[in-house]
């Protein structure tokens, strides 16, 4: 009890209770969303309700024994490899026998539930490039003896693996899960470079270039070569009233949600969206029932719990001491915040619908697994920094005693 005590006071309960709180509030609003459609459609009020709430008891128990996991069990060379060749094997099986969600073939069906590689790989990533960066600096310092260097610290090596995993995902096509990989990816190796000058470059010159891409494929018959779904969303997000009844349905009741909402919403329960107008109202445009059942302020306490678990994760990545436990911060703070302003953007016509989900909020095993595994493994590197501190600080009072 002393021992499990004593790993307690290290808890790092800042990022715990607003996951904790989250959680509690994407159950309550994805019965909600979820249970007049589900009585209209014949099923079970609570059939998705009693499934969110079976994925966040597993997620906080994933939680919980991801942070006191041991760092060399998911943070090795074993992991990286082995990891990559199931992933691939996954999102190969997806392509060829996996389930099509909205267009998108990247579910793999179990029966009592699915799962989404391209999910997996948001971790997978954050993992395998922070590794890859901590192991390159190692060889420039000359920590490491040539004879011992893997051919996975190779930049072509690493290219070439990104190239087909992100490859794989587009095919699918799932562009939000494209999108939140490559951002990842690219955020890692910016903070690598340890030059403010192609940091702020990266952040100012990928949201033009992404949108000048947007404005091109509207604008030109490139946009033709797309699936027709996603060429769809493309043209419905610069006009989503002219594409109402089409690609443009989610985002203009989207926008008669928000606006029912006000300031103080209708109340728990008093959607009248959910009621058959709003599709996927319990998964991509949860937001959006937010806004009209608890109106700004109910957005508002989402928003900065988020925003709060995002700043911290990134806090923690600028006190780690070593580079991996850095870049992987960055890493998932890349993935939580692309993420939210993926899914919040979306919801107010101010990126295209890229059907992602709002962290923890958002109905889905998948993603409430990964965020909580996610998370736990931040909070892992938060306890070891609590830990090394303490142990500072001893050895400061000891020196001074002697």
């Amino acid at each position: 009890m002393k021992t499990l005590r004593k790993k307690m006071s290290f808890f790092d309960y800042y990022l715990f209770i607003p996951y904790l709180l989250l959680s509690i509030i994407g159950t309550v609003m994805v019965y909600s969303a979820s249970s007049i459609s589900q009585l209209y459609l014949g099923g079970g009020f609570d059939s998705y309700l009693l499934k969110q709430l079976l994925f966040t008891v597993l997620g906080v128990i994933v939680f919980f024994i991801v942070s006191y996991l041991n760092q060399r069990i998911w943070a090795n060379i074993m992991v990286v490899e082995f990891g990559y060749v199931v992933l691939i094997g996954l999102l190969i099986y997806a392509l060829v026998f996996g389930t099509a969600v909205n267009g998108a073939k990247g579910w793999i069906n179990l029966g009592a539930f699915s799962i989404q590689p391209a999910e997996l790989c948001k971790v997978y990533i954050a993992i395998y490039v922070a590794w890859f960066c901590g192991m390159r600096q190692k060889i420039v310092n000359q920590d490491i003896i040539p004879t011992k260097i893997n051919f996975l610290t190779r930049p072509y090596i690493l290219a070439l693996m990104m190239i087909i995993m992100l490859g794989l995902i587009l095919k699918a096509p799932d562009t939000g899960g494209f999108l939140i990989n490559f951002m990842i990816l690219f955020m890692i190796l910016l903070a690598a470079s340890n030059s403010l000058k192609i940091v702020l470059g990266g952040l100012v010159g990928l949201p033009i270039a992404y949108s000048i891409l947007l404005i091109i494929l509207a604008k030109t018959k490139l946009g033709t070569l797309m699936p027709g779904y996603a060429y769809g969303r493309i043209l419905s997000f610069f006009d989503p009233f002219k594409y109402a009844t089409e690609t443009g349905k989610q985002v203009v009741n989207s926008y008669y949600a928000i606006s029912n909402g006000g300031l103080l919403g209708q109340g728990i329960g008093n959607s009248i969206q959910k009621r058959g107008y709003l599709p996927e109202a319990h998964t991509d445009f949860i937001l959006a029932i937010i806004s009209e059942e608890l109106g700004a302020i109910g957005v508002t306490v989402v928003l900065v719990l988020l925003c709060w678990i995002i700043m911290r994760i990134f806090l923690i990545g600028i006190r780690s001491k070593t580079i991996f436990n850095a870049l992987f911060c960055y890493g998932i703070g890349t993935f939580f915040l692309i993420e939210t302003l993926l899914n919040v953007g979306a919801v107010c016509g101010l990126v295209p619908v890229t059907g992602v989900t709002l962290p923890f909020i958002s109905y889905g095993g998948s993603s409430m697994l990964v965020l909580s595994a996610a998370l736990g493994m931040v909070v892992n590197i938060s306890i070891k920094q609590k830990r090394k501190l303490e142990f500072d600080v001893l050895e400061k009072k000891r020196k001074k005693s002697s």
